[in-house]
């Protein structure tokens, strides 16, 4: 789904000026049967007691490793549910078929805040969540010609004197990609979670332009360049159409990535629910030494954002030209970098090219350096480390809720 951006009077960009409400409503209007795992192919939003938006019927339940499928399949059937779909870490989707029946929300609410709180005592069961709901982090613009101001700023082009990205992999868990692009290429794996198959082909957008940032070919005098150009793609497709995605979706994106041998996963989602289920995901990633960059969001405030929030997650939030953080941008204690985010300049899946703004094109910048950092052998903690202290400082001194750490500086971090 795209939202074409609103320019007031002094020209800011004020496209995230649309609610969550407004969002979830125009959601709730296109729930329809659709496919494998899609949003759309639910019945229905609800939402928990902090008004995060959740699947309705659904939980994601951890087991104890070593817990037999007979002992699962008792504690499954005396809640009435049903197993949909084993995912990655003892996880199972569960769906409760009467509670989806309910008329209203409140009732299903209620039933369902039940069912969760029963199962997280049941033997053998570590932990149990809503499937909460996840967007991207962007805003398309409609302008199409400019030049990549955001490579510069980030320092980008004297990095490449030192490191092209050569041997490592970066992770795109997102919409998929446009692989017929000129200005994408070195894919070396993609799957399709969303339908089920091996070709992530992107039927929204949002994953053709966050690819391009982090990984566009360069120097093939095409369009425009990628921060990690000879960085191997692995494409992770767990969204759909219409934008939107479930925890259980990019728990199984996650998972694939690593276990494919990512050395990066780029995340440019989130959403306000804060699910164990998905913590324990990107903890995973970061235990197998993968580093794992989430976009902030954009909701201008300091409400925290899920995966980005999560400890092992390196959060980004978005600058401007003008190196100030932009008035989308989320912010607060669980920002870790910041890196340009307006007027992004990257590949479309109309084998063109747009202008987007958000913390979801700020995450692949981020992604693209920690690309160029593993590919001169640097582990996940160390490439952490380096990019922190080589940012380039902005508002008051240290570390602050607004840039974290800093503007990256791909320059400074690879010497």
């Amino acid at each position: 789904m795209r939202f074409k951006t609103m320019v007031v009077g002094n020209g800011r960009l004020q496209g995230y000026a649309f609610t969550a409400a407004l969002l979830w409503a125009v959601l709730l209007l296109i729930l329809a049967p659709g496919s494998k795992g899609e949003p759309a192919a639910h019945p229905g939003v609800d939402h928990d007691p902090n008004g995060a938006p959740y699947v309705a019927g659904e939980l994601l339940v951890a087991y104890a490793p070593g817990t037999s499928e007979e002992a699962e399949g008792t504690v499954v059937r005396r809640a009435g549910a049903r197993t949909l779909e084993d995912l990655p870490g003892e996880v199972r989707l569960v769906s409760f078929p009467s509670i989806r029946r309910e008329a209203s929300e409140a009732a299903r609410q209620r039933v369902l805040a039940r069912e969760l709180r029963d199962l997280g005592h049941k033997a053998g069961v570590e932990a149990a969540d809503y499937n909460y709901l996840r967007e991207p982090s962007f805003m398309p613009d409609d302008l199409r010609l400019g030049n990549q101001w955001g490579l510069t700023r980030a320092r980008f082009p004297g990095a490449w004197n030192d490191a092209k990205g050569g041997g490592a992999k970066v992770a795109i868990v997102d919409s998929g990609v446009y692989v017929k692009h000129p200005d994408i290429g070195r894919i070396i794996a993609q799957r399709d979670f969303v339908e089920g198959d091996a070709v992530a082909d992107d039927d929204n957008g949002h994953g053709t332009h966050v690819t391009g940032i982090a990984g566009a070919l360069t120097g093939n005098g095409k369009g425009v360049a990628g921060g990690c150009f000879e960085c191997g793609l692995l494409i992770a497709k767990v969204m759909g159409a219409r934008g939107f995605t479930t925890d259980s979706l990019i728990v199984e994106g996650i998972d694939w990535s690593v276990n494919n041998g990512a050395d990066v996963v780029n995340l440019s989602l989130g959403g306000q629910g804060d699910s164990s289920v998905l913590r324990t995901a990107v903890n995973r990633a970061d235990g197998r030494g993968a580093v794992v960059v989430a976009a902030a969001g954009n909701e201008g405030t300091r409400v925290p954002r899920y995966p980005a929030a999560y400890s092992r997650a390196i959060a980004v939030s978005a600058t401007s030209a003008d190196g100030r953080l932009a008035r989308f941008s989320s912010r607060g204690g669980w920002v870790d970098l910041a890196a340009p985010g307006t007027n992004i300049l990257s590949t479309s899946k109309s084998g063109g090219y747009d202008k987007w703004s958000g913390t979801s094109m700020s995450a692949p910048f981020v992604s693209g350096l920690a690309g160029l950092l593993a590919s001169q052998g640097m582990s996940a903690d160390s490439i952490r480390q380096r990019m922190q202290e080589s940012a380039k400082d902005l508002g008051p001194a240290g570390y602050d809720p607004l840039y974290g750490h800093g503007r990256i500086n791909a320059d400074n971090a690879v010497r």
